[in-house]
């Protein structure tokens, strides 16, 4: 099978980069519990400074210039060349400390940086050709431009969630903007980094197994599990193990771990069948989040 990344609709992205933007810094403005716990370790206050680096370094990543990098995480030893870790399962510990280097918390001033450095990012990349090659933040990882517009749609949408249900707001994820995440940040970042890089080798070790995944609304794309390792491709050539028709939204959230598959599949935001349809609930628990 062919491992390519899925197409995302260039100005698609951009619209919903704005949108997304412009929701998450409204709420980051109005926040009236800045301590209250978030996700995982952090605050609402430190998951919006976390946004708020994202939104340094993956720009940072599209012009090709690391010196950013030392701006927004003082102190790290940088690698030669622009990408920011070696390994991706060191992020968690880099973004965790950048978070702790930076001082400020006060959420008025962090939503005008990211205001300030999405304008910045657009403006930029107005006129460029998506499909350029970029690095992304595993060394020696290249990804299409695109994909890093898409990292940063990433980020915005689940952190902006994230803060926005630590002050007590229902927050529904856009169905359109997950879709892109899926087609545009996840496939291409799948189909660049090694293919046993995100697949837990216990639940997958020993699995063959090819999956199309159909979104709402949205593309198509196949995985192929190959005893440990998983492939992209396009949604046609050969025969398929289970097919997954998914609610973006319900998706998204459960690769992420902010919702229960099962609460998504009882909902019928998430259905499987197939050849072998007992596959699609273990489609989630065979890959790995850094």
């Amino acid at each position: 099978m062919e491992a390519r990344p899925v197409a995302a609709d260039w100005a698609a992205v951009h619209d919903a980069l704005g949108r997304e933007v412009d929701r998450t810094v409204g709420v980051l403005r109005t926040v009236g519990r800045p301590a209250a716990p978030a996700v995982g370790e952090w605050t609402a206050a430190e998951v919006a400074v976390h946004l708020s680096q994202a939104w340094a370094v993956v720009p940072g990543l599209a012009r090709r210039d690391p010196s950013v990098v030392a701006d927004v995480l003082p102190g790290m030893d940088l690698l030669p060349g622009p990408s920011l870790i070696a390994d991706l399962w060191d992020l968690a510990a880099v973004t965790r400390d950048g978070v702790r280097s930076e001082p400020e918390r006060d959420l008025t001033v962090i939503a005008g940086r990211i205001e300030q450095r999405a304008e910045e990012f657009l403006a930029g990349c107005a006129g460029l050709d998506p499909h350029e090659p970029r690095p992304w933040i595993v060394q020696g990882t290249t990804v299409p431009l695109g994909a890093l517009a898409g990292h940063l749609l990433n980020e915005t949408v689940m952190h902006g969630a994230d803060v926005a249900r630590a002050d007590g707001r229902p927050w529904a994820i856009d169905r359109r903007s997950a879709a892109l995440i899926i087609e545009g940040f996840f496939v291409p970042v799948l189909a660049a980094l090694p293919p046993t890089a995100l697949v837990d080798q216990e639940r997958a070790g020993g699995v063959r197994a090819v999956y199309q995944v159909e979104l709402r609304g949205g593309g198509a794309f196949r995985l192929r599990f190959d005893h440990g390792a998983v492939h992209v491709g396009p949604p046609w050539g050969g025969a398929v193990d289970c097919r997954v028709w998914a609610d973006p939204a319900a998706l998204l959230e459960v690769m992420w771990g902010r919702a229960s598959q099962w609460r998504a599949i009882a909902g019928g935001r998430l259905v499987a069948w197939g050849r072998r349809p007992w596959l699609g609930p273990r489609l989630r628990r065979m890959l790995r989040n850094p």
